[in-house]
């Protein structure tokens, strides 16, 4: 069921993405260019995902909102940026280092901390699309919600991230595609979202995994 569900999700993402090309290229491009100094990448994301937003809300999407976006978010972004580079970059170096001294307990304290650091990314998958969707500027709050959303349905987000891995390895292969590539998974990340929101609350959040490619044939918006 989680996996059919991170299907539907993943289907209709493609297709929102084709729809929203020319908007998701110059996007990513914006964010390529604005995670630069790696301590900003979370006003870039969070301005990635604001663009993300007005297009799932149907609104004409400019370059300036991106820009709005990121300063919108800059102090939660900023700590959000902390936090990650706090969790992976000693996360690590400390995995590599207990691997390398062939004990058992330094192996079994080395899978902890993977452990831990792959589920602060796959945190992040509701991190931001969260933040903008529902306009967080606490990040207890943020992360209390976000962890809620990835311990009630953790197969569903596993299935997600497995796509979204696979997402990543062809766009590493055929390259063209990282001019999309992260606007392409902020708009997985805001439908998964979307998804599981609506399960819950129904009256308040819509989304239909159904797509007509009749007619999608044109000029990209």
């Amino acid at each position: 069921m989680a996996m059919k569900q991170a299907m539907t999700v993943f289907y209709r993402s493609i297709f929102d993405t084709y729809q929203h090309l020319w908007t998701l290229v110059w996007a990513t491009m914006l964010w390529w260019i604005c995670i630069l100094p790696v301590v900003t990448s979370g006003p870039a994301t969070a301005g990635l995902f604001y663009v993300v937003k007005k297009i799932r809300n149907g609104e004409p999407a400019v370059p300036g909102d991106f820009f709005k976006g990121a300063h919108k978010y800059k102090g939660i972004g900023l700590k959000i940026s902390c936090c990650s580079i706090f969790i992976t970059v000693p996360g690590g170096i400390y995995f590599f280092i207990l691997l390398g001294t062939g004990s058992f307990i330094a192996y079994f304290t080395a899978m902890i901390i993977l452990y831990m650091v792959l589920m602060w990314f796959l945190l992040l998958l509701y991190v931001m699309p969260l933040m903008v969707e529902q306009d967080i500027h606490s990040l207890s709050l943020l992360l209390k919600r976000s962890f809620r959303l990835l311990s009630e349905n953790y197969l569903f987000t596993i299935n997600m991230a497995l796509y979204l891995l696979l997402l990543t390895f062809f766009s590493t292969v055929i390259t063209i595609i990282m001019a999309v590539w992260a606007g392409w998974i902020a708009k997985n990340a805001y439908n998964a979202l979307i998804f599981l929101l609506h399960k819950h609350e129904v009256a308040d959040y819509e989304f239909s995994g159904d797509v007509s490619w009749k007619g999608a044939w044109r000029t990209w918006k």
